[in-house]
């Protein structure tokens, strides 16, 4: 009869361990969602900020982009938007990204 509550001692520690392992991934859990929705609404307001600078570069009318200057029929320009990085530990990202835009370019 001993074995038979040694094993299931062993059963019983083994279910209080596999617990606490469920709990800890369970909180674990909960920090990444709140996370990831932090990460989410950060990114909708930079999106709208991304919106809103490109409708200021693209607009129509006026003496902006996208109207020939005074005596010409055409415009012999180019606009290009090249995305960079605000964020650290990136190096010289934004150099080398706005590099190859150059020579692509040219």
């Amino acid at each position: 009869m001993s074995d038979t509550l040694e094993d299931l001692r062993h059963q019983i520690d083994g279910a209080e361990d596999l617990q606490s392992v469920v709990q800890t991934m369970k909180a674990l859990a909960a920090t990444s969602i709140g996370q990831y929705e932090q990460s989410v609404r950060a990114l909708s307001g930079y999106y709208r900020s991304v919106l809103l600078a490109l409708g200021v570069c693209f607009r129509q009318g006026g003496a902006g982009i996208g109207e020939p200057p005074a005596g010409r029929e055409t415009i012999d320009a180019r606009a290009v938007v090249v995305f960079g990085s605000d964020q650290g530990l990136v190096g010289r990202f934004n150099e080398t990204v706005a590099e190859q835009a150059i020579a692509a370019l040219a």
